[in-house]
């Protein structure tokens, strides 16, 4: 309805509430404190049950349902196949099986990087809706992109911001080698995914979601998805995800900012996480040898 008021949601990936308050704490999201302390926002601790995990919690926000989504991986018995929740045509599949209770969250609207699209009208860099019926949505991506490239500033800060995470990556791996500390991921393909999700991808949702509320897109869901990368490899109270989650804090007050300015159609902001996690020490790390090659000795 023209006029009616919209919603923003921004859920921020592995974040738990306690964390969320250390990461305050430490002056890490200076933005979202100001917010709670000027009482243009509240914060609230949700338990978000079992799987705790990025995909069922989605599916159950956006469509009400999440029964058919057991874990993040899981063995299918009857198809005798491993099941992952990252890629596009398992979304798919377990999509069309979850129960039917109406029309999708985002009905109208538009999902921006997430893992299902709700519904949406639009979706953009979402895992779920990548198939051959959304083709002309991989289109409207590609002139986004376009879109995008037109505004040099923008394009060259991107740039630099990119290069920079690379480098401050080069640095740390080769002080956790020379050091021999840990966490230090070392996947030749870890610096590309770092800088993708905390720098590229970052960039571009927050300007898709930018353009959406210019326009007056009535519902607008997005996924910030840089702080659980980081927080997976160096632990989730490291100074390494922090500065992911800070980064993100920047990025939601640019948000903020903007649907507080425009005229067309007034804006609830939800920012929420789907799941936390718990600091550990992989077991090849503690014990020498990986969690399949013990079970392998003691059984023979």
């Amino acid at each position: 309805e023209v006029g009616a008021r919209g919603f923003v949601v921004i859920q921020i990936d592995g974040l738990s509430f306690p964390h969320l308050q250390l990461a305050i704490q430490q002056g890490y999201a200076p933005n979202l404190q100001r917010m709670l302390r000027r009482g243009s926002a509240t914060l609230h601790q949700w338990r978000t049950g079992l799987p705790s995990n990025t995909p069922a919690a989605q599916a159950g926000i956006m469509f009400g349902a999440n029964d058919e989504i057991p874990a993040f991986r899981w063995y299918d018995k009857s198809k005798g196949e491993a099941v992952v929740c990252k890629y596009p045509g398992v979304l798919h599949a377990v999509r069309r099986r979850l129960p039917d209770r109406g029309p999708g969250l985002l009905t109208g609207g538009s999902s921006l990087m997430n893992m299902f699209d709700g519904d949406a009208a639009t979706s953009i860099f979402t895992v779920g809706a990548l198939h051959s019926k959304r083709f002309f949505e991989g289109v409207r991506g590609v002139g986004f992109l376009l879109l995008f490239a037109l505004n040099p500033i923008r394009t060259m800060r991107t740039v630099v911001l990119a290069l920079w995470e690379y480098l401050v990556d080069l640095v740390q791996r080769t002080h956790a080698r020379l050091w021999k500390r840990y966490p230090r991921p070392m996947a030749a393909v870890f610096p590309f995914l770092r800088v993708l999700s905390n720098v590229i991808l970052r960039e571009l949702q927050t300007f898709a979601v930018q353009l959406d509320v210019y326009r007056g897109v009535p519902r607008i869901y997005t996924t910030y998805f840089g702080y659980d990368e980081l927080a997976h490899s160096y632990g989730p109270t490291s100074r390494v995800a922090f500065r992911a989650l800070h980064a993100i804090d920047r990025r939601i007050h640019q948000i903020d900012t903007l649907r507080r300015l425009v005229p067309s159609r007034s804006y609830d902001l939800y920012i929420l996480s789907d799941h936390g996690m718990t600091s550990a020490v992989p077991f090849s790390h503690a014990y020498g040898q990986t969690l399949g090659q013990f079970i392998r000795e003691a059984a023979g």
